[in-house]
């Protein structure tokens, strides 16, 4: 079959039909035939406990024998009914002792209540055993159990415990199929498909993470072409490479309970099976280190920076820490500008993520500051007028791009020159309505982002912050309009008025985007 004479090609791109037409020579059947998926919302979590309990050794089998042995030695089970039984006769039949006492012995009506709470306490542990386990059976129930999708459209199926009965949505009846992410959360795993049905059909929901992405993207792919899909939709569902989130997310979650490497990476330690060679290290933060290292797949000099995940922790913990790091790797992902530092790759090892980015051949602001003082002002304008191209960058995107950390630690100016902007892990899309976590430095942070309400001038305050400590080698005072001529007063009334403007605390007053600023600055 080939794309010109398939009956579906008109409602496929050339790109597409080719895939369909591959995928049907390689499976070695038609468009017709239905693709069934299975359903696993809990895939990672099933993985990780597979390998958080696989890690048993011998070491661990002795002690787990040795408590076990000491438990029934001590009549452990003994002293634990009396103890459930004397807590369960001074609650529960203290009120009765008092009077059933005077017609029988203390002693006779003691053993009789403990032999009776007992049974109560027995009676109480099955039955919350048996409601918990009615309660996941119901629970698991209610989870499909399989996806199909054919020409016709998609279908959920439940077939648990006997039961059977689906729901399916027609592929003419529904108006797009799209994307959505629940709040604060980034992963794949994560996302929900919706599959949204026309005025007055109902919808169809599936959980990303719970099916085959390769075999949603062929079925969509055969079958939906003409419907309109979200793109950070086809994003994800993209066939998987070996860098994929997908398989980072897996690769993390399910490895053994175990780090290698307890210290930071010494010289030469090499990495990904030898790619990547440690040289130095370059700066320890609170999320990692970062390290030179030298890169064999073209020869150069790289940076990684690692991000230590925790081992011992439950999954919630975990994720958080994926998704800080995924939240870096998105971002930087999107961005194609000179003067953002590039990411080339990312990969985990060792219960550690790496990012691995550009070297610039040059300096942090702040360091250039704490080795040659206060800049000039032409010197400090020249940059200013490089960070305000920056922000212009990150705020004409759509949507913008709100850094949340612009200061002189993050802005290195290279040997050629060139100003570039790093360290995007705590960035944001300016269209998150959530409020966000505040992070950053305080003398950068303005008022709004204390209130976890940052927006894109939020890191005009940080420009404007900035320039201060260019022109003064000090940090402004936190949560203040700045006036560097109050402490040099041979800095031009012009250049105060641009700091004082961009660091107003009341957004009406600051500038309201980079591009203000740049406009100012090449006025004066």
């Amino acid at each position: 079959m080939t794309a010109s004479n398939s009956p579906l090609d008109k409602n496929l791109t050339n790109a597409e039909a080719m895939l369909v037409d591959s995928i049907s020579a390689k499976a070695g059947t038609s468009l017709s035939q239905p693709i069934v998926l299975k359903y696993e919302p809990y895939a990672a979590r099933t993985r990780w406990l597979e390998h958080r309990f696989s890690d048993w050794n011998s070491t661990k089998t002795f002690f787990a024998y040795i408590v076990v042995f000491l438990f029934f030695a001590f009549a452990g089970p003994d002293q634990l009914g009396y103890l459930i039984s004397g807590l369960s006769h001074l609650s529960f039949w203290g009120a009765t002792s008092v009077g059933t006492a005077s017609g029988a012995s203390a002693a006779s009506f003691a053993a009789t209540s403990a032999v009776t709470s007992q049974y109560f306490v027995l009676e109480v542990l099955a039955g919350a055993f048996g409601v918990s386990a009615i309660s996941m059976a119901a629970f698991v129930a209610v989870v499909p159990s399989s996806v199909l999708l054919d020409y016709d459209g998609v279908q959920l199926r439940w077939d648990r415990f006997g039961l059977k009965h689906s729901q399916s949505l027609r592929w003419h009846d529904m108006e797009r199929i799209e994307l959505v992410y629940p709040p604060g959360k980034l992963s794949n795993q994560d996302g929900v498909i919706n599959f949204v049905g026309k005025a007055g059909i109902a919808s169809l929901a599936l959980k990303l993470g719970a099916v085959s992405h390769q075999d949603l993207h062929e079925a969509i792919t055969r079958w939906a072409g003409n419907l309109n899909r979200d793109s950070h939709l086809i994003e994800a569902l993209r066939p998987a490479q070996d860098h994929s989130y997908t398989e980072l997310w897996m690769q993390a979650l399910s490895a053994p309970p175990k780090r290698e490497r307890l210290a930071p990476l010494a010289p030469n330690t090499l990495l990904q099976d030898g790619r990547f060679k440690i040289d130095s290290q370059l700066g320890v933060g609170g999320q990692g280190t970062a390290y030179l290292a030298f890169s064999k797949d073209d020869n150069t000099e790289v940076v990684l920076k690692e991000f230590i995940l925790p081992v011992y922790v439950d999954m919630k913990v975990r994720r958080q820490a994926l998704e800080r790091m995924q939240n870096e790797v998105a971002m930087l992902s999107k961005l194609d500008n000179e003067r953002i530092v590039r990411l080339h790759d990312f990969f985990v090892e060792d219960h550690r993520g790496y990012l691995v980015l550009e070297r610039i051949d040059g300096l942090s602001l702040r360091q250039i500051v704490i080795n040659d003082g206060c800049l000039p002002e032409d010197k400090v304008h020249e940059l200013s007028l490089q960070m305000c191209l920056i922000l212009k960058y990150l705020q004409t995107l759509t949507p913008p791009i709100v850094h949340r950390d612009f200061t002189p630690d993050n802005l290195i100016l290279g040997k050629d020159g060139l100003l570039k902007l790093v360290d995007f892990n705590v960035a944001q899309q300016s269209e998150e309505s959530a409020t966000a976590t505040v992070v950053g430095k305080q003398s950068y942070l303005p008022p709004e982002q204390f209130r976890g309400k940052p927006t894109v001038q939020s890191d005009v305050y940080a420009m404007g912050a900035t320039i201060y400590y260019l022109l003064l080698g000090e940090d402004p005072e936190p949560i203040t309009s700045s006036h560097p001529i109050l402490k040099n007063e041979n800095i031009s009334g012009k250049l105060d008025e641009i700091v004082a403007k961009a660091t107003a605390l009341d957004l009406k007053k600051r500038f309201q985007s980079a591009l203000e600023v740049e406009q100012a600055l090449t006025e004066y």
